[in-house]
C-alpha cells in the first residue's frame, strides 16, 4: 500500500526559487525551443512533428512554438501511479511526497565483508535486490550493476530477471536501445498478465537518459515513442552533469536548457499519445569539476532547482538522492549521502533514485546502502508535520504531574514514546555500554545487518512457469 506522506499538507516547505524566477526560467525555455530548437535524430519523431505544424531546419532542427508547450503540459497526467508486483498500487507521484531507490549500472562493487573494490558479477545483483526488498525504506528498486560475468548484449534482460525474481517492489528499469526496452517490456507483461494489465497497474518504468540537451539521440527518442504508444511511464532525463559543456556553466543557463530539453521530450511523447504518462527529470547535480574533470552528483550548486520546475509544471518528478564522490564508506560518504537526500526531500523531489551512490556514480557497497537507510529513516521521521491538538499539548497532564513530578510514567508518554525514531544502527548508548557491546564502527554494524539480511531473507514467491519463462527470455537477450 501507498505509504502517507512524508509532508502533511500545513508543513513549513522550504522554496528553492521563487515564483519569478521560475516564471523567467519558463519563459527562457520557450524561447529556446522557437529560437534554437532542438534535433530530434529519428524519423518517426519528425513525422509527428510536420504532422502538428511544426517548423523543422537542417533536416532534424525542430522549433517548437510556446503554444503547443501548453498543449503538451495540459494533457500529461498529473499523478501516476506505479504498482507492486502483485498488483497494489506502491507510489503515487504526486505533490511534495518523496520515495526512495538505488541506481543502476554501476561499474564496481565495495565487498560487503573484504571491502576490496571488484567488479560485480551476476550473484551481486541478485543479492543487491534481496537486500532493497527487505529494507522498508526503500520504494522502488533499480538494478545496481554492470554484470560482469554476463555478455553485455544480454546484460539487461538479466537485471530486469534479477528484479521481477527478487522483489514485488515497482522498478525503474536502464535499457540502451529501443530494442532492450521492448524485451524488458515483455518480460513485465509475463508477470503482469498480459501488455493491458500491465499498463492499468504499471509497476516498471524505463529511465531515458538523452545524450545533449538540444540534440535528442535515437535511442532515446525511440523509446520515449515505443512506451508513449504502450501508454507506459517513463523518465526522460537530459544528462545533468553538463554545466560549461553542453548548457552555460550558469546555474540559471544550466536550468533554462535542460527544462527546454524536458518540454520538448514532453510534447513528443503526448503527440504520440495523449496522456501518455511522462515522468519529468527533477534531478540535482549539473556539476562538471573543472579542475578534476569529474561530474559530480552531491555538489550543492543547482540541488532543488529543477525539483522546483517540475512543481512548477505540476508534473511527476524524478530526483537524485543519496550520492557521494566518496571511493569508501566513510565520513565524507555518509555526510553527502545525507546532505543530497535530506535537500532532494525538501525541495520535493518524488522518485529519489541513486541512493548508495559512490566516486560520483561508479560504484557502491551494500554496507553504505544500508547506512544510507538509516539517513532516510531519520528524515522521514524529520520531515513529519508538527500535530498540535489537545492531546499533543498535554494540559491536563502537566497540571496532574505538576512541578515536582515526572512525565516519566505517566500513561501519556507510554501512549506516545513509541511515536519517536528509534534508529537500528546508529548508536545512542552511553560510552561504557559501546565497549561492552564491541565498540563496533557503523560501517561494522551495517555489515553485520548485510549479513544478516542475506541470510534470513527470502525472495518473493514466483509462479515456477512464470520464472522459466523469464529466465528463457533473459537468455535469449
Amino acid at each position: 500500500m501507498i505509504e502517507a506522506s512524508t509532508m502533511t499538507l500545513d508543513s513549513v516547505l522550504y522554496r528553492r526559487a521563487t515564483e519569478d524566477q521560475l516564471n523567467r526560467i519558463h519563459d527562457a525555455s520557450l524561447e529556446i525551443l522557437e529560437a534554437t530548437g532542438v534535433r530530434f535524430q529519428d524519423e518517426e519523431a519528425l513525422a509527428l512533428f510536420r504532422k502538428a505544424g511544426l517548423d523543422i531546419l537542417d533536416g532534424n532542427r525542430v522549433l517548437i512554438p510556446s503554444w503547443r508547450v501548453e498543449w503538451a503540459l495540459n494533457r500529461a497526467p498529473k499523478q501516476i501511479v506505479l504498482y507492486d508486483q502483485t498488483g497494489q498500487p506502491a507510489i503515487r507521484l504526486s505533490r511534495r511526497v518523496s520515495y526512495f531507490g538505488n541506481g543502476s549500472d554501476l561499474l564496481h562493487i565495495i565487498d560487503h565483508k573484504t571491502g576490496e573494490r571488484r567488479q560485480p558479477v551476476y550473484k551481486d545483483i541478485e543479492n543487491f535486490i534481496r537486500i532493497l526488498e527487505a529494507l522498508p525504506s526503500y520504494d522502488f528498486v533499480m538494478s545496481g550493476f554492470i554484470p560482469s560475468d554476463i555478455q553485455p548484449e544480454k546484460a539487461e534482460g538479466w537485471q530486469m530477471l534479477a528484479m521481477l525474481r527478487h522483489t514485488n517492489k515497482p522498478i525503474i528499469y536502464v535499457t540502451t536501445s529501443v530494442e532492450s526496452t521492448r524485451h524488458c517490456v515483455a518480460m513485465a507483461e509475463v508477470v503482469a498478465g498480459g501488455a493491458e494489465a500491465l499498463r492499468r497497474k504499471p509497476f516498471a518504468a524505463n529511465y531515458i537518459n538523452i545524450s545533449h540537451p538540444l540534440r535528442h539521440n535515437p535511442e532515446s527518442v525511440q523509446k520515449l515513442l515505443f512506451l508513449s504508444g504502450k501508454g507506459l511511464p517513463f523518465v526522460y532525463r537530459p544528462s545533468i552533469v553538463t554545466r560549461g559543456l553542453s548548457t552555460p556553466v550558469t546555474p540559471a543557463g544550466f536550468l533554462a536548457v535542460n527544462n527546454a530539453a524536458a518540454l520538448a521530450g514532453l510534447v513528443l511523447a503526448q503527440l504520440k499519445r495523449e496522456g501518455a504518462p511522462f515522468i519529468r527529470c527533477g534531478c540535482a547535480g549539473g556539476t562538471f569539476d573543472m579542475k578534476t574533470t569529474v561530474g559530480l552528483h552531491s555538489a550543492p550548486e543547482v540541488r532543488g532547482f529543477n525539483e522546483e520546475l517540475a512543481h512548477y509544471y505540476r508534473l511527476p518528478c524524478f530526483g537524485i538522492g543519496g550520492t557521494s564522490a566518496s571511493k569508501m564508506v566513510d565520513q565524507q560518504a555518509a555526510l553527502e549521502a545525507a546532505l543530497t537526500l535530506l535537500t532532494s526531500v525538501q525541495a520535493g523531489a518524488q522518485l529519489i533514485h541513486d541512493v548508495g551512490y559512490m566516486d560520483s556514480g561508479t560504484t557502491t557497497s551494500m554496507n553504505h546502502v544500508v547506512i544510507c537507510h538509516e539517513i532516510i529513516g531519520w528524515i522521514r521521521q524529520y520531515m513529519k508535520g508538527l500535530k498540535v491538538d489537545a492531546e499533543t499539548l498535554a494540559l491536563p497532564v502537566i497540571r496532574e504531574v505538576g512541578t515536582d513530578g515526572s512525565h516519566l510514567s505517566t500513561e501519556h508518554t507510554l501512549a506516545h514514546f513509541r511515536e519517536d525514531w528509534y534508529p537500528e544502527l546508529l548508536d545512542q548508548h552511553r560510552w561504557d555500554d559501546w565497549m561492552r557491546a564491541g565498540g563496533e564502527s557503523l560501517e561494522d554494524r551495517a555489515r553485520k545487518k548485510v549479513e544478516k539480511l542475506l541470510g534470513g531473507h527470502q525472495s518473493p514467491p514466483v509462479d515456477g512457469e512464470v520464472l522459466q519463462t523469464l529466465r528463457n527470455m533473459a537468455e535469449e537477450g
